[in-house]
């Protein structure tokens, strides 16, 4: 008799395989729904202080600040009062934008170009780059669903053919054709940087001024290696980024490398969230498994308020319903 069963896919039997492989990709879905607008959040607490602190010791030794522009970084087309001014505006402001995820585009672009400024003519540092690879993403992406940018698109975008809809269609349109690309970038700007950690090969200084190589001060040459391999391929982006986020945070706790700084840790954070982009092997498997097992859905937009708190409530009600499960069976047990 003929078996109608072998044509039907992977995805629509019922076996225990396929079962398990949505609720994993319904779990992996809600879970980056969920904790994505509080990394973005604090991404930008993080960011927001170490602009604010500078700042704030600018304004209170303002002749330093002067001569710093007047000898340090001047600016050409500038007076040095007119130069600290701007940046200590930018520095006062900019960030309590950015904190509150108002206007954080601009404000995000403001903090960029000052950041740029000073790591290509005052003292290059990898917390610098670490700083612009995070704002160059807030300028493509915007803040997430925890700000005031995401709490006026969702009243401004019901509201079709108006100018501000238009700005949002605009934003939601470059973070989600832009902001993978910049994942990729990312990825393959750190894998870079690590193979010049391993000795793979020498950069030039021009080159060696904007890779992070010391963030991973202290890795073994073959360990910087392999995770490069697994970034610029973007294989396993949640476990590599958890396991370079325990490497630095063992070398900023045992103190024995002081180059290393929190802010890779930020940056990680924001790979682990938003995942490999594309040209990755992890997109491959994520296809690869939508179509065997039906799983892959998707992902609600994360940047969305609404979206976050009924995520936030079907976790709540689907934890309150399982752990009754659990506690039935318990109580059922002989």
């Amino acid at each position: 008799m003929h078996q109608e069963g072998a044509s039907i896919s992977a995805k629509d039997q019922p076996g225990a395989l396929g079962v398990w492989s949505r609720r994993l990709g319904k779990l992996y879905s809600g879970s980056a729904v969920l904790f994505w607008p509080i990394t973005d959040a604090a991404m930008r607490l993080f960011i927001a202080l170490h602009f604010l602190r500078s700042g704030l010791v600018k304004a209170g030794n303002w002749d330093t600040a002067v001569l710093l522009a007047t000898e340090e970084y001047p600016v050409d087309w500038m007076t040095p009062e007119a130069a600290a001014a701007t940046g200590l505006g930018i520095e006062l402001v900019a960030p309590v934008l950015l904190l509150l995820g108002l206007f954080t585009r601009p404000a995000a672009a403001a903090l960029a170009i000052l950041t740029i400024v000073a790591q290509a003519v005052y003292i290059p540092t990898t917390t610098n780059l670490m700083l612009i690879a995070m704002l160059v993403w807030y300028l493509a992406a915007g803040a997430a669903a925890i700000s005031l940018d995401a709490l006026w698109v969702s009243k401004v975008r019901k509201a079709v053919g108006t100018r501000g809809a238009a700005i949002v269609h605009m934003g939601r349109a470059v973070r989600y054709h832009v902001g993978p690309y910049l994942v990729l970038a990312l990825r393959v700007w750190l894998g870079g940087a690590l193979l010049a950690l391993a000795g793979m090969f020498e950069p030039p200084i021009a080159l060696a001024t904007w890779l992070p190589i010391t963030s991973f001060s202290g890795l073994p040459p073959w360990l910087a290696i392999v995770f490069a391999a697994l970034l610029i391929t973007g294989t396993a982006a949640s476990p590599v980024s958890y396991a370079l986020t325990f490497v630095i945070a063992a070398f900023m706790i045992s103190g024995a490398h002081p180059d290393v700084t929190f802010y890779p840790v930020l940056l990680l954070g924001l790979y682990e969230a938003r995942g490999a982009g594309p040209l990755s092997v992890d997109r491959a498997v994520e296809r690869w498994f939508k179509g065997r097992f039906g799983t892959g859905e998707t992902t609600p937009c994360p940047d969305d308020p609404e979206v976050w708190l009924a995520t936030l409530r079907q976790w709540w009600t689907g934890g309150r319903e399982f752990a009754g499960k659990a506690l039935r069976r318990r109580l059922n047990q002989p």
